[in-house]
């Protein structure tokens, strides 16, 4: 027998005027309630009961409902039969596990938005334990991830925490991106999961005692871990010769012992952080602000910080990332460390609409205009060490489009000047001998483009040129020295931008209208780049990657400064809130 899932509603009816609202069955719960109800009016709106008293189960009058209680199903039969529903903190779990039960989709529907709306640390636990059992509800990632996030003020809000299945628990303290300020909570949460069922579950002290990272745990953690009753007194733990380790020189041993079994390896730290810059419109004001987050998820961030401009480009250098309005000539030094907002020395030559791209620890601007109007061939490199600009050699002249690093080079994408029937040249720059070479051209003449590197190679994408849109992109191979045709894009843009996100190539239009219309914008959908498929595919309009022409993305890889910035942003005290890219 198949039960369908359909919405209250779609056979309307008025219990007080319809000749067959009396009762004709019995509903009885566990707990030893009953309720009279009218059986065909359950079933034109519950395709359960539908199920239940019109299929092979036959007419039974007298059902015993298994797993719901009476003041659920109560709430559950007053919406169907009102199509209303009063939905709280305490009973809302309760009514979405047993809706998705009785099949009510428009009442999953309802609680589900309800719960995810009123998450909170005192209350995600039992709602994360149902969707733990219950993978149809369809929220386990979005309690899982507000656990994550929110960990510390969960355990000690919650007291059901305890409850956690093992699995569940080990799956939380696996996680590189566990919000904890130090290790000492992950071991405060071990003896308080134990302890809530001491004697059935001292024998897996040993087991979770891998999920504790030595990277980040200090002596005095180590040597209270060493002498906790939890391990001396534990006969489970007996082989791991703990009984011999009773004194502070004996940490080391301790240490080496629980290394060696240990799941966590590395720092409890992320692999990568992301910087990012939001253009957010509000009460007829344009607000730029910076925020942080980190693991890939992109679901949670926290504010940083605010600049009075919207960068073209942002470039990490260590502990600063640097900000660039080429349009209106303007820079800034980011702190992410301390989330402070430095001058930068400005570049020798006035210069507007120029590129900026960093090689080896340096940061190089060519291109652009000047007061003038005219071409600028100079090049600048800043040397963050030193906070000065100095000159490098310069290119062949030409008219420049992008500039792009690709492993460890500067190509520079431009084309013929003054010239009716100009070619594309593409020139390479080598910071350890501060030389320019060619390499081949693109078959495809572009006179605007944009330019990114992905996974080794150059990808250039088509835009406006003499007045017509092109789709075009090509890719270049620096080992082989030629360009490859890709497939057209399946959108066309004017001003195209390209990013590279979780390792997926990404294409927006940049055009400063659509930014100024903010969600509002009418504009060109975004694509995205299915590298297995070899094809564009449009961001869906339900993604919240629709908006990301209002997004300036910095992406942080260096362990040394994602360790730094991740350790600063654990605090309980630092808010961290979802994002719109959730």
């Amino acid at each position: 027998m198949q039960c369908q899932k359909r919405k209250f509603g779609d056979d309307s009816f008025d219990p007080h005027k319809e000749s067959d609202f009396f009762s004709d069955a019995v509903l009885r719960t566990e707990d030893g309630n009953k309720f009279k109800i009218n059986r065909n009016l359950l079933v034109r709106n519950c395709p359960f009961f539908e199920a239940l008293f019109s299929g092979d189960f036959g007419d039974g009058a007298d059902v015993l409902l298994k797993g719901i209680d009476a003041e659920t199903l109560g709430s559950i039969l007053v919406y169907l039969y009102t199509g209303t529903i009063h939905l709280n903190e305490e009973k809302a779990t309760k009514i979405l596990v047993a809706s998705d039960y009785l099949l009510i989709d428009s009442l999953v529907q309802e609680s589900r938005s309800f719960v995810l709306r009123e998450m909170s640390p005192t209350n995600c636990v039992p709602v994360f334990l149902a969707a733990w059992r219950i993978e149809s509800l369809g929220i386990l990632n979005n309690f899982y991830r507000f656990i994550v996030i929110h960990f510390e003020e969960v355990v000690s809000q919650s007291e059901k925490i305890g409850c956690l299945p093992l699995e569940a628990l080990k799956t939380f303290l696996r996680e590189k991106s566990l919000n904890v300020s130090d290790e000492r909570t992950v071991w405060n949460i071990i003896v308080r999961w134990i302890k809530f069922n001491m004697p059935d579950r001292l024998k897996l002290v040993p087991e979770l005692l891998r999920y504790i990272s030595l990277e980040d745990a200090d002596e005095p953690l180590v040597n209270n871990i060493t002498h906790s009753n939890m391990i001396q007194g534990n006969k489970f733990c007996q082989e791991l010769v703990f009984g011999e380790l009773q004194y502070t020189d004996h940490l080391q041993d301790f240490r080496q012992i629980l290394k060696s079994q240990s799941i966590m390896t590395g720092s409890r730290i992320p692999s990568d952080v992301h910087l990012i810059i939001h253009y957010c419109i509000e009460h007829n004001s344009f607000d730029k602000n910076i925020y942080l987050t980190w693991d890939g998820e992109i679901d949670y961030w926290r504010k940083v910080g605010s600049v009075n401009f919207f960068p073209d480009y942002l470039i990490q250098l260590d502990r600063y990332v640097y900000m660039f309005d080429t349009s209106i000539e303007m820079s800034l030094a980011f702190d992410v460390f301390d989330g402070e907002c430095l001058p930068m020395a400005p570049i020798y030559i006035t210069r507007c609409l120029y590129s900026v791209v960093s090689v080896n620890g340096f940061i190089y601007v060519m291109g652009g205009f000047g007061d003038d109007f005219n071409y600028i061939e100079d090049i600048e490199r800043f040397d963050p060490r030193t906070g000065k600009w100095k000159l490098v050699s310069s290119m062949v002249p030409m008219s420049l489009s992008e500039v792009v690093a690709v492993n460890g080079y500067i190509y520079a994408v431009g084309y013929d000047r003054d010239v009716t029937n100009p070619n594309m040249i593409i020139q390479v720059y080598d910071p350890a001998s501060d030389r320019w070479s060619s390499v081949s051209a693109p078959k495809l003449f572009k006179q605007e483009i944009t330019a990114i590197a992905f996974r080794g190679h150059l990808y250039l994408i088509g835009a406006e040129t003499f007045g017509c849109v092109l789709r075009s992109m090509e890719k270049y191979d620096p080992q082989k020295d030629v360009w490859i045709k890709m497939p057209d894009l399946t959108v066309a843009y004017r001003t195209p931008r390209a990013i590279v996100l979780k390792d997926v190539l990404i294409v927006y239009e940049e055009d400063m209208i659509y930014r100024i219309c903010g969600e509002s914008s009418s504009g060109p959908p975004p694509i995205y780049w299915d590298s297995e498929n070899r094809t564009w595919h449009i961001i869906e309009e339900s993604s919240p990657l629709r908006m990301i022409h209002l997004f300036m993305f910095c992406t942080i890889t260096e362990p040394s400064v994602v360790k730094g910035i991740v350790k600063r942003n654990r605090q309980r005290s630092k808010r961290w809130v979802k994002n719109p890219l959730a």
